[in-house]
């Protein structure tokens, strides 16, 4: 096939089901994605098209992938994501929540990037969801969103600044949202530092994987594309 992009595609497709199935469901998905973000311009090029499915499942593998790409260039891609699931999320909560907890993650793991850009893209993602939920958009993972933020920055960020002064009637129907915000008010650091959530580590893969072929192609396709136009 000529066209590159094309061909990722096409690889893409044929990797969907197992990548959900046989990775991500069994947490192994690192496996697949940390080697295909090393083609940084390939992978947020399938990051967009997948996050811009119906199928909320191919949107939550996009979040992921995104979390993996830590190129200062492609730093909007987990913000235009959350954009995109902020709409969802009037038709349909349950699947934008489930989409965003991926999200969270990916941006809690650019928290920890060596880039300055990166980490910075990180934060922001995780403050504009604490925003969100103070707003009216009640992410349900905002209270790791809190946690991971207050230790990414060690309570220094404009944020915090306004969670000093929120009641709980400002957060109705927020239970762990609350619980998160009154432990930073309150300087609780043992309850914050037990809400904070790591993003899972990169396991490799085995070349006897029964996936191996499937997967192998779907990173030279990344390669090849890198490279093209």
């Amino acid at each position: 096939m000529d066209d590159p992009w094309k061909a990722l595609n096409l690889a893409a497709v044929k990797t969907l089901n197992p990548l959900w199935n046989d990775f991500a469901q069994e947490g192994r998905e690192s496996a697949v994605l940390a080697p295909f973000a090393r083609y940084p311009k390939a992978g947020a090029w399938l990051a967009r098209s997948m996050g811009m499915s119906s199928d909320y499942k191919t949107r939550k593998l996009a979040a992921m992938l995104g979390g993996w790409i830590q190129d200062p260039k492609y730093i909007s891609i987990l913000s235009e994501m959350l954009n995109r699931e902020r709409e969802v999320f009037r038709g349909d909560s349950l699947s934008a929540n489930s989409v965003v907890e991926d999200i969270m993650f990916a941006a809690t793991r650019w928290t920890e990037s060596n880039d300055a850009q990166v980490r910075e893209g990180g934060i922001e993602v995780l403050a504009t969801m604490v925003r969100d939920a103070l707003e009216g958009t009640a992410w349900n993972t905002v209270n790791w969103a809190v946690a991971n933020l207050y230790h990414a920055t060690q309570g220094m960020h404009e944020v915090f600044q306004r969670l000093l002064s929120v009641e709980a009637d400002q957060v109705k129907g927020q239970k762990f949202f609350l619980n998160a915000i009154r432990a930073m008010q309150e300087k609780d650091m043992p309850t914050l530092t037990r809400m904070v959530t790591a993003p899972s580590r990169q396991i490799a893969l085995d070349s006897n994987d029964p996936q191996f072929s499937t997967v192998n192609a779907l990173w030279k396709a990344a390669a090849a594309a890198e490279v093209g136009e």
